[in-house]
């Protein structure tokens, strides 16, 4: 018994590991056709997102783009206005978070915005295109794991309907 529950363990780590892998390159890559300069964010919301059941990867993406939208709208309204300190990047933080939580979205959807308004902060000061990388690159890659997903539940699913 124990002996099945390890390798189950070992085949769902190993799954993960090439969704992970494929979700990542694939989505790097379609991030790079479709312009961005910054291509690593895609493959970020592909690991971030990517999860054990397709009702999971979902859901979570849904979380990170509603997270995305409102921390790049909070943050390309007004951060044009404030200069790069931790007091005003707390600020936004603040402004933000409570943007989320008056529209009654979860703490995973508050990690989202604050750390879009973090980065977007940061960089948009610096390249002025990263909140729209950041929002397309999010998109593609949320869109790759669930594809990924999706891909992979049909091709289990098959399996087991051969092995009955």
């Amino acid at each position: 018994m124990e002996s099945q529950k390890n390798a189950n363990q070992n085949e769902n780590l190993t799954l993960l590991i090439w969704k992970l892998a494929i979700g990542s390159a694939l989505s790097w890559e379609l991030s790079k056709l479709f312009g961005s300069d910054h291509p690593y964010l895609a493959p970020l919301s592909v690991i971030l997102t990517i999860q054990s059941t397709m009702d999971k990867t979902v859901s979570l993406s849904i979380k990170r783009v509603i997270g995305t939208v409102i921390g790049i709208s909070v943050t390309v309204l007004i951060a044009r206005y404030f200069s790069v300190t931790g007091w005003n990047l707390g600020l936004l933080i603040l402004f933000g978070c409570y943007i989320a939580k008056y529209l009654k979205f979860d703490k995973k959807v508050l990690h989202q915005v604050a750390l879009t308004i973090l980065f977007v902060f940061i960089f948009e000061h610096k390249t002025k295109h990263y909140a729209i990388d950041r929002m397309r690159d999010t998109l593609i890659g949320v869109l790759v794991a669930g594809i990924i997903q999706l891909i992979w539940v049909r091709l289990i699913s098959r399996k087991r309907d051969q092995l009955k």
